[in-house]
């Protein structure tokens, strides 16, 4: 492949849409224990993460729902972006 030709759906295999559980890391809002806790629950109970973390206190409705928001507008972006590629490969057979 040259550098010209780009393979889109490589492209969209390398960028991973984050994690709800990962999310919560970056901005502190639970430790990986905690993670680590939840993910266990989650194997035993089957709920969303996001659920098992508000059961055992680890973080807040309000908290969880903010950050949900915040994984949308990331995938959003991400599908933005894919899109904006898809065009530009359509406009240059270079690309």
């Amino acid at each position: 492949m040259s550098e010209k030709n780009i393979d889109l759906d490589q492209i969209k295999n390398l960028i991973v849409h984050p994690k709800i559980g990962e999310i919560l890391l970056q901005h502190k809002k639970i430790s990986i224990y905690q993670l680590a806790e939840g993910l266990e629950g989650q194997k035993n109970t089957k709920s969303p993460i996001g659920r098992i973390l508000i059961d055992r206190g680890f973080i807040s409705e309000n908290e969880l729902v903010e950050l949900l928001s915040l994984q949308n507008n990331i995938a959003k972006l991400l599908e933005d972006s894919y899109s904006e590629l898809e065009r530009l490969k359509g406009d240059s057979p270079d690309i």
